[in-house]
């Protein structure tokens, strides 16, 4: 092949390179007037440039796909009410939602382009989370109870006191499932925000081997969506024992709202998931399926 030939072929790819690559990193802003870290994160400095735009076009690519299988599905919201009276009473003031990783996919998609703002692991894999959370209208702060989980969560209380919502999927990065992290009772003391348990569960959907059991709605089934009957306020002057004791309640709850959504459409004469008993011994930190 000719000098001119090989020149045809490597000159798009370059101007392809030279265009994505600021664009990401444009958009990768972890926190609005404040010198950017979020490329100086070490696992991120190892990437080559064809793999940012690699994580940048799957953003994309996870945008559409759960936009076009979540359109075939029908969703029931139960408890809403509670959302909407707090919005309505307490207008520019921001809102922290918990819920478990098991459900992430499905969260993020009902709560798109909201400008949530969220923490994610600041690994390569986290990558993947944060460039598919910025496509659907959030706002991904880089970090995680293992590495730069403080960093983080000073980075996320700015946009909080803004009136920002947003939250974590409290038992992240990598467990246990269904035992929730302090960092969201933390943020709650130190912001004055309140915290909404929300839960979702569907009648047929794929379920992962993964460590948080992700669970993934099948084309055109049933999805249920349950908020908690009441917030979890966590005082500003709590002392680090109450603050794990807010925690243990935040599991108990979302274990709670986890069996009745689970066993929501197993039962066809219960019309609304929270008329659904739970065993106690189902409400134990940890609970395991």
């Amino acid at each position: 092949m000719s000098k001119a030939g090989v020149k045809c072929v490597t000159l798009p790819f370059l101007r392809l390179r030279a265009v994505l690559i600021p664009m990401i990193m444009s958009s990768a802003k972890c926190r609005p007037g404040r010198k950017d870290h979020y490329w100086r994160l070490p696992e991120l400095k190892k990437l080559k440039p064809w793999q940012y735009a690699v994580y940048y076009v799957f953003g994309w690519i996870s945008r559409v796909v759960t936009t076009l299988l979540f359109c075939t599905c029908r969703v029931q919201v139960f408890g809403q009410e509670i959302e909407t009276k707090y919005l309505a009473e307490n207008p520019g003031k921001g809102l922290l939602y918990a819920s478990w990783h098991r459900g992430l996919i499905f969260i993020t998609y009902f709560y798109r382009d909201l400008k949530f703002v969220v923490m994610a692991s600041s690994s390569k894999d986290g990558e993947l989370a944060a460039q598919a959370s910025k496509r659907h209208g959030w706002i991904p702060v880089r970090g995680s109870s293992s590495y730069r989980g403080s960093e983080a969560l000073r980075e996320m209380i700015p946009y909080f006191k803004k009136g920002h919502r947003g939250g974590l999927v409290v038992d992240a990065p990598r467990g246990p499932r269904y035992i929730s992290k302090i960092g969201i009772i933390v943020i709650s003391r130190m912001t004055g925000l309140s915290i909404i348990p929300v839960m979702w569960s569907a009648d047929r959907f794929w379920q992962l081997r993964s460590w948080d059991r992700t669970i993934i709605p099948k084309p055109f089934s049933r999805i249920v969506f349950l908020y908690a009957k009441e917030f979890i306020r966590v005082p500003e002057d709590a002392s680090k024992e109450e603050c794990e004791r807010y925690r243990q309640l935040l599991d108990d709850i979302l274990n709670r709202m986890m069996y009745q959504t689970d066993n929501y459409f197993k039962s066809p004469q219960i019309t609304d998931p929270r008329q659904i008993k739970v065993p106690e011994d189902m409400l134990q930190s940890g609970m395991d399926k």
